[in-house]
């Protein structure tokens, strides 16, 4: 998927995000039961000590998108995301591959599914277009 790899250098998502935020994969999110680890995360940009080895979280991230793969349930997959919110979270992209969807979760607004146009986060205020998701390189 072309978004996952390739946001911090899209031109599109630099112009009008890339100030404001940054975007990171791969980091655990420590929760009161364990830690969980979405594919991506989105924070707003601050300043990061890079002589340390495992920078500490000092606040969470905005955004989390969790892909979910054939061999998770859909059910796992949005429990994962309801422990993510419980974290300050302000909300959670489930995207399913599988059926070309990116689902909108947060605390504030009601769940919103999208299988085209633009991606609306309305607790994040950022907007995607959809096929930057689903789009080949």
């Amino acid at each position: 998927m072309y978004f996952l790899l390739n946001l911090n250098d899209d031109k599109e998502w630099k112009s009008k995000h890339g100030k404001q935020f940054s975007v990171v994969s791969e980091v655990s999110i420590p929760t009161p039961t364990a830690a969980v680890t979405p594919d991506v995360l989105v924070f707003h940009k601050r300043p990061v000590n890079w002589l340390e080895t495992k920078p500490a979280l000092t606040e969470p991230p905005i955004l989390a998108i969790e892909i979910q793969n054939p061999s998770q349930s859909t059910e796992t997959t949005i429990e994962k995301a309801k422990h993510i919110l419980e974290t300050g979270v302000k909300s959670v992209w489930i995207i399913q591959p599988e059926l070309q969807t990116v689902s909108v979760f947060s605390k504030s607004y009601p769940l919103k599914t999208f299988v085209e146009g633009t991606i609306t986060d309305k607790a994040c205020d950022i907007e995607l277009p959809f096929d930057k998701i689903f789009a080949v390189e």
